[in-house]
């Protein structure tokens, strides 16, 4: 069973307190905070296709949905719970998508086109930003303007800054041959790079989180105490740096705390 059609955590960290300097939701939670067993479905599989991957909220509260299935990325305003905006043009089976402070939307666009696509605020058009050699399951951009892509059939993370037209990219993470050592992957998903610009990888074919300090290729192994992941699909941090991971084999949402994880 595929959790909750592989939407990203961002949706279940996306009310209250935000921090400035970052564009996506990154609230501050009480160390003993809990959530309601009982979801509430604001867009089913008429509205964001069928296992759908990427999912961003921003610190407005807007949520951004990446439709696979009908090739397209869903908007919706804070509180609302009709599509606001929706953005299809030369988009191909769409995996990940990130949004900055100024509202420019990058989106992964490689299953056919081998690109990731940026569309500018209120702009109706797109236009390529990097180009790839296959599809990203995850997208990030850091502080330093640097754009990441979790290649998942490349089993490698790339880089590249957006201040330069120049399509060179370096790797971050992984050599592109599958592996479970410190300095390999295997089909990484959702990534995370903290204000320390230390990159989270879910490595979900090793059923783990790496971490990569900046510039170091060999990664080390997250630790989740006695809860085992399976298939992990998305890694985030809070505002206080704790971590929270769609455990995606096992049906459920891991975080850490100040008590440990749960």
């Amino acid at each position: 069973m595929i959790l909750f059609g592989y939407l990203n955590v961002w949706l279940f960290l996306s009310i209250v307190r935000q921090i400035t300097g970052v564009s996506y939701n990154q609230p501050k939670l009480c160390a003993n905070a809990t959530w309601s067993q009982t979801a509430i479905t604001f867009a089913n599989s008429t509205m964001v296709g069928t296992n759908p991957y990427g999912m961003f909220v921003n610190t407005n509260n807007s949520v951004y949905v990446a439709d696979r299935a009908n090739s397209r990325v869903q908007i919706w305003l804070n509180n609302s719970i009709i599509v606001t905006s929706t953005i299809s043009d030369g988009l191909n089976t769409p995996n990940s998508l990130f949004i900055t402070h100024n509202s420019d939307i990058y989106v992964d666009n490689g299953y056919a086109n081998y690109r990731v696509d940026k569309w500018g605020f209120n702009s109706t058009s797109s236009v390529p930003t990097m180009y790839m050699c296959g599809q990203c399951n995850g997208l990030f951009i850091d502080i330093n303007n640097m754009l990441y892509c979790s290649m998942y059939n490349y089993h490698e993370v790339v880089s590249k800054s957006l201040d330069t037209r120049l399509n060179i990219w370096n790797i971050v993470g992984g050599t592109g041959t599958a592996g479970s050592t410190s300095v390999t992957l295997n089909n990484p998903w959702g990534i995370f790079v903290d204000s320390n610009l230390n990159l989270y990888v879910a490595d979900y074919g090793n059923s783990r989180i790496q971490k990569f300090a900046s510039g170091q290729l060999n990664g080390t192994t997250i630790v989740t105490g006695a809860i085992a992941l399976l298939w992990p699909t998305s890694v985030i941090l809070d505002a206080d740096g704790y971590l929270f991971i769609i455990d995606n084999g096992n049906n459920r949402i891991v975080g850490s705390g100040s008590y440990g994880y749960r």
